[in-house]
């Protein structure tokens, strides 16, 4: 646990504790017309960057909800090929703040230009601390609007490169990760006299301009963060969110993040989290702004798979699933709950039986269900059965669902049964989306509740846990076109093969949907697909 958790875990258990006594707990029932009509209103939201996740899927979910969201204009937004533009980000939000009920803002996005910016940057400290103090002084130019913020940890992944990492990450990356691992332990516990040697020969080893430009920016960043902590001990923000992206249990970025929570000890109470994950940190923020406003305080009960359960700490995080899960449902406006017969939601976690998770492209992800696996469906068709809300957070792969689950809850009939699906990209990820979409659910209209949960298993499931991997043996790989960056031509060719490869995939178990859909690839790389819908009235 980090350093300052526990105090927010003593806050967290007071506030549980309180709310579970009132007699008759917030319900999410979804509001007569008349009220969303008063409650809803027009939220201003900053992405991290162009990604579906961050933008599209998020806006459409709150769209879906009853909330007009006003974004900035893609141009003004970091994609793959474009750096974002900070300075006319905050231009932009300063004027388009002024009729909203509440904003929710990327401060990677306002400061750095973005996500993959805040990693790459050369901007000076001086500018680093302007753009920050003009987000810190928002609140008083529009007169006192709910402000909810969102920041990341720069990662430390163990490989990467170039764009999503400076240059020479591809060469140095695994060492500079095992540097920070080191230097995370010597001050957790101490090294032995091999891992002292080896820290040495490391600090040898790496080149010092790498070392140089590589701390110099995590320095520049986390000094960054520290003035953005201060904005909730100022009453600039409502709330602020501090996501640690692509972490591990010992890690400079775990290092970091201790040091930032410890300053939380010193003036914050339970305006601040800490937790992994950064992609799901805008939903996760207008989900609570929505509460909020609307005076709802969900309760959710939380269930974990059979085995490791809640005590898994999945790979690319340094937390428990268990952790996690109870700092989302605080970060999204709700409350952890000991009682499903009073909770509105029954959040169901599925976690490897052994707490190890592998990527979703492994060949133990075989899509037949075992006893564990028929267990969990057991439990979701249960509390199903019982009129529950339930939320499925897919987390025993990475990078892509659980095959055998999706499978299952499709050959029940209860698939479409659930408030929220997910099963994309990190634990964190996964987690954060489908709660946040499960709390949003009562206030769909329409057929927006099935829509949604089909891009999830078109995207989460047919394509990242199976297609992409497909796609890569069979067309990728043979023609030698690379991971990211194609041609238009490349692109096209790849997305042709990514729709043959999904509707292949999802028509034993989903029927025709896919060819409903057409699927991009939004940033001109494998890693996210965009399922799109097709327009057939035209």
């Amino acid at each position: 646990m980090l350093a300052g958790s526990s105090v927010l875990a003593a806050n967290d258990a007071a506030e549980t504790v309180k709310n579970e006594k009132k007699t008759e707990p917030v319900t999410t029932t979804a509001p007569s017309q008349a009220v969303l009509s008063k409650s809803r209103g027009t939220m201003v939201y900053v992405p991290m960057d162009t990604r579906p996740v961050c933008k599209d899927y998020t806006v459409a979910t709150m769209q879906a909800a009853g909330w007009n969201i006003v974004v900035p204009p893609d141009e003004l937004l970091s994609s793959l090929q474009r750096e974002g533009q900070p300075d006319k980000l905050l231009e932009w939000l300063e004027q388009n703040a002024q009729e909203a009920v509440a904003i929710v803002a990327s401060a990677d996005a306002l400061i750095y230009g973005g996500l993959v910016d805040s990693r790459t940057h050369h901007i000076e400290p001086s500018v680093l601390q302007s753009r920050a103090e003009r987000l810190l002084s928002l609140k008083q130019k529009k007169h006192s609007p709910d402000i909810y913020v969102f920041v990341t940890i720069m990662r430390t992944p163990k490989a990467s490169a170039a764009p999503a990492e400076p240059v020479y990450y591809e060469e140095w990356g695994g060492k500079l990760f095992r540097q920070g691992a080191l230097l995370d332990k010597n001050e957790l516990q101490g090294l032995s006299r091999k891992e002292s040697k080896e820290l040495q020969a490391l600090n040898h080893e790496i080149p010092r301009n790498v070392i140089a430009d590589f701390y110099g920016r995590r320095r520049d960043n986390v000094r960054t963060t520290e003035l953005l902590l201060h904005g909730i001990e100022s009453d600039s923000f409502n709330y602020l969110l501090v996501g640690r992206d692509d972490t591990s249990p010992l890690s400079q970025a775990h290092k970091e993040a201790r040091y930032m929570s410890s300053l939380v000890n010193n003036f914050s109470n339970t305006k601040i989290r800490f937790f992994s994950g950064a992609d799901q940190l805008g939903l996760v923020l207008l989900t609570q702004a929505a509460n909020r406003l609307t005076y709802n305080t969900p309760l959710v009960y939380t269930e974990f798979g059979a085995g490791k359960g809640g005590a898994t700490v999945p790979t690319y995080e340094d937390d428990t699933v268990a952790e996690s899960a109870k700092q989302h449902i605080f970060a999204a406006g709700g409350f952890p709950s000991k009682n499903p017969d009073t909770a509105d939601y029954i959040l169901l976690v599925n976690t490897p039986y052994n707490g190890k998770t592998l990527e979703a492209s492994d060949v133990k992800n075989s899509g037949v269900a075992d006893k564990n696996t028929k267990a969990f469906a057991d439990r979701v068709q249960t509390w199903l059965e019982q009129g529950k809300k339930v939320i499925v957070s897919d987390s025993a792969y990475g990078n892509g669902a659980d095959n055998a689950l999706v499978k299952e809850l499709f050959r029940r009939g209860i698939a479409y049964d659930l408030a929220a699906y997910g099963g994309w990209n990190t634990s964190g990820n996964t987690l954060g989306f489908a709660l946040s979409q499960g709390i949003e659910s009562p206030y769909y209209e329409g057929n927006a509740a099935k829509d949604l949960l089909t891009v999830r298993y078109l995207d989460d499931w047919a394509y990242q846990a199976n297609a992409r991997m497909d796609v890569y043996k069979n067309v990728i790989w043979p023609n030698y076109m690379p991971n990211s960056g194609y041609t238009p031509e490349q692109k096209r060719i790849a997305e042709a093969a990514i729709k043959e490869s999904i509707t292949k995939v999802s028509e034993p178990v989903m029927g025709d949907v896919a060819k409903d859909y057409d699927f991009k690839l939004p940033w001109s790389r494998m890693f996210e697909v965009q399922p799109i819908k097709i327009d057939k009235s035209m």
